[in-house]
């Protein structure tokens, strides 16, 4: 990222949410950012994932312009190779863990994986209930999983293992790494 910025806008006031914003990831590291609640940070992994679009500056992922203002580049969320798990875990209440997961695959992927990822989150189990049958911690986990479904190159996770207890998330943890 370089030198983004993202204001909002309403009829009384402007609000800098990011404000000229950079730095650089590496292929298998991790960055963790920090802050208090409504400094950005939600803001500035929906720009990254292109959900929301910043007033300026650069996205580039491996050499490939994402989002550039200057030369009005911003590619559509569907071509960025991500996952997200979202603070609210965004999981379709009418679908299955299952089917969730399921959702998330592409065309001609393995479906194999749905069942790794079951075993991996420890919810094989649950895999026929619904979200709203679950406990907090399990619909972050099937979140969590639906992110890594399709083997994302980036993975934008927003506050991923808050619902989760100590031996759980410990677990999640070494399986991201």
């Amino acid at each position: 990222l370089k030198n983004v910025v993202k204001k909002f806008v309403s009829e009384k006031k402007e609000i800098l949410a990011v404000d000229n914003v950079s730095f650089t990831v590496d292929n298998n590291e991790f960055l963790s950012i920090v802050g208090p609640s409504g400094c950005g940070k939600s803001t500035l992994l929906r720009m990254i994932a292109g959900l929301e679009t910043p007033d300026s500056g650069h996205i580039i992922v491996n050499g490939t312009p994402w989002f550039d203002s200057q030369k009005r580049i911003n590619l559509p969320p569907a071509k960025r190779p991500i996952g997200f798990v979202f603070q609210d875990y965004a999981l379709f209440p009418n679908m299955s863990v299952k089917e969730n997961l399921r959702f998330a695959l592409q065309k001609g992927d393995n479906p194999a994986i749905i069942d790794e990822l079951l075993d991996t989150i420890a919810l094989r189990e649950l895999a026929d209930r619904l979200p709203s049958q679950l406990s907090g911690g399990q619909q972050q986990r099937v979140a969590m999983a639906r992110a890594l479904v399709r083997r994302p190159r980036l993975l934008l996770l927003d506050e991923p293992l808050s619902a989760l207890d100590h031996a759980m998330r410990h677990k999640l943890q070494d399986e991201l790494a």
